[in-house]
Formats: C-alpha cells, sequence, structure tokens
C-alpha cells in the first residue's frame, strides 16, 4: 500500500473542501483489498452495509426463529391439554355409561323378579287382603 500511495498517480484525491476523503473503486485501498462484495465491508470486522454487525444479524435471526418455535410448541402444548381434557372427559363418560348400564341390568331382573313374584301370587289367589290387611 504504501508503494502504492508513494506513485502520484495514486494519491488520494479529495474534492470536498472539508478535506474528507472521497473513495473511489480504483483507489489504493481497492487495489490492494480487492472489490468490495455485496453485504460486506472491507477490511474486517463491525457493522454491515445494514447497520448490524454479521454476527449479531445471524444472532437476531437465530433469535426470531427461536421465539417462532417457541410459540409453535407453546401453541402445541395448549392444544395437547384441550386435547387431553377433552379424552379424560370422555373416559368419565364411558365410566358413567358402563354404571348406568349395569344398573340398568339390575332394574330389568328386578322387574323379572317382581313379575315371576305377581304371577305366582295370582297362581295362589293371594292379593292384599290375604295377608291380613284389613281395611278398616
Amino acid at each position: 500500500m504504501k508503494e502504492l500511495l508513494a506513485e502520484l498517480s495514486n494519491q488520494l484525491q479529495s474534492s470536498d473542501p472539508s478535506g474528507s476523503i472521497a473513495w473511489a473503486p480504483d483507489d489504493v485501498f481497492a487495489k490492494v483489498m480487492g472489490k468490495e462484495r455485496k453485504g460486506r465491508i472491507r477490511g474486517g470486522f463491525g457493522p454491515n452495509p445494514s447497520g448490524q454487525s454479521s454476527k449479531s444479524a445471524l444472532t437476531d435471526l437465530q433469535i426470531r426463529s427461536s421465539q417462532s418455535r417457541d410459540n409453535e410448541v407453546a401453541q402445541l402444548k395448549a392444544s395437547l391439554a384441550k386435547m387431553q381434557e377433552k379424552l379424560s372427559s370422555f373416559d368419565e363418560m364411558k365410566e358413567r355409561l358402563s354404571q348406568f348400564k349395569e344398573i340398568k341390568q339390575r332394574m330389568a331382573r328386578m322387574l323379572q323378579q317382581i313379575q315371576q313374584i305377581t304371577s305366582q301370587c295370582s297362581q295362589v289367589g293371594i292379593n292384599d287382603f290375604d295377608f291380613g290387611v284389613s281395611n278398616g
């Protein structure tokens, strides 16, 4: 770089009266460091043209991606909890239905027994009055 600067044709020139340097694509720095690449700054680490360092831009992308996954996982967990609650309710209903079926069977047996007793009583000729019940 020193050799190129020593040549008169490669001197840095400024058209700005304030003395700032006007960089040209073929200046000494460009000749030594090479062409600029899109999204990069020649000469080292630091902010990229978007205003963020490439490391922090990647980290931000990872954070947003992670947050998106976390939100999706939270939604799936909530959905799973609702489904488990419904399944629990269905299990309770299934148990109650089983109990009702058992009660229905018992009642059917009792009704059958009552009908048998009634039939036997009518065959023998027993009625309410034969049990010593009087009407007054």
